[in-house]
């Protein structure tokens, strides 16, 4: 009883904040490509590093296996007017499909439980029983966090009972794109609407908790530390998102994840090793995690025609969907975008 009470007001605190977070239309970019900002050398080991990623390069591909065919789509969450050019390319393939698959659907979106209606979502949000957020760092970094969490609104004694990453969603730098748990908009909404009026049937690849399993997975000391680094840091995440978006409409997404793990925290006195630590103990969680889930449950399928449409970068990599799908015996060839 005690610890639903508790969660209960972690809601209600969790609901009055995203309700004072800025929509998309009132955010401003004003990045800029960082790789326009490159020497020569740098551009050049650039595309070095991301030749050496499987499959970095590319937005829809085609796998076939038997007389199967999948259209796999790398999406952007967020809106983005270029995404029109984007459809004009995808309407006719979905129309030919027996089968859309997202992450997850409007439909599971809509239906799912209110926090009030479902305490079990609290493990997601809160650190276990006996922890506090002040236990995860050094007595003089609380000292740093502490101010900055009643800046924002956060009562310090809801704060220790949150894991890191919750109030890195709510305070960090937002980088252009709009902040606060459960938003959803870009190209999956494009996608998953076409469908509908094509009267091709949608379904999830995972339930609605899934993301925030898997952000919460993440080992706690990493979450504080990369809230602390993001607090601290001038890095410019403007453009650290400009040039995510830029990559991304060109299908070179993974040269912007590489860029991000030379420029993240790049003026902190912490180590590019350290960063790319951080970054992967993230993406093991975010990436690996859900598309090796998304392969078993691709596998329950058995239509014909499928298109699944996730996010751009759960493409590339070793455990790449790509990667994974090339490995379970399914041909790849690239389409147009």
């Amino acid at each position: 009883m005690r610890r639903t009470a508790k969660f209960l007001s972690f809601a209600l605190l969790l609901g009055a904040l995203q309700m004072a977070l800025p929509t998309a239309a009132e955010a401003r970019c004003q990045g800029r490509d960082l790789r326009a900002d490159l020497s020569p050398e740098l551009r050049q080991r650039l595309t070095s590093d991301a030749a050496r990623v499987p499959y970095s390069e590319g937005n829809h591909w085609i796998a076939r296996k038997g007389d199967r065919t999948l259209h796999v789509v790398g999406t952007q969450h967020s809106g983005d007017p270029r995404m029109g050019r984007v459809m004009r390319q995808l309407r006719p393939v979905i129309r030919d499909m027996d089968l859309v698959l997202l992450e997850v659907t409007a439909a599971q979106i809509a239906t799912h439980p209110e926090f009030d209606d479902d305490p079990s979502q609290a493990q997601y949000f809160l650190l276990p029983e006996g922890q506090r957020l002040d236990q995860l760092m050094s007595k003089s970094d609380w000292q740093f966090l502490l101010p900055q969490l009643l800046r924002t609104g956060f009562a310090p004694e809801a704060a220790l009972q949150l894991q890191p990453w919750v109030i890195g969603d709510m305070i960090g730098p937002d980088g252009c794109l709009p902040r606060g748990i459960g938003r959803r908009r870009g190209l999956d909404d494009r996608i998953e609407r076409q469908a509908h009026r094509a009267k091709v049937p949608v379904a999830g690849l995972e339930d609605t908790n899934a993301g925030l399993a898997a952000l919460s997975a993440m080992p706690l000391r990493d979450q504080a530390r990369m809230l602390l680094l993001d607090l601290r840091s001038q890095t410019d995440h403007n453009s650290l998102a400009h040039t995510q978006s830029a990559a991304y409409f060109q299908e070179r997404l993974t040269e912007g994840r590489i860029l991000m793990t030379w420029a993240l925290y790049g003026d902190l006195d912490v180590s590019r090793k350290e960063v790319r630590r951080l970054l992967r103990a993230m993406d093991r969680e975010i990436l690996d995690g859900r598309n090796r889930a998304w392969m078993k449950q691709l596998a329950r399928h058995k239509d014909r025609k499928i298109l699944m449409a996730v996010g751009a970068a759960h493409l590339p990599g070793e455990v790449g969907m790509l990667n994974l799908l090339d490995r379970a015996g399914w041909s790849l060839s690239r389409a147009s975008f």
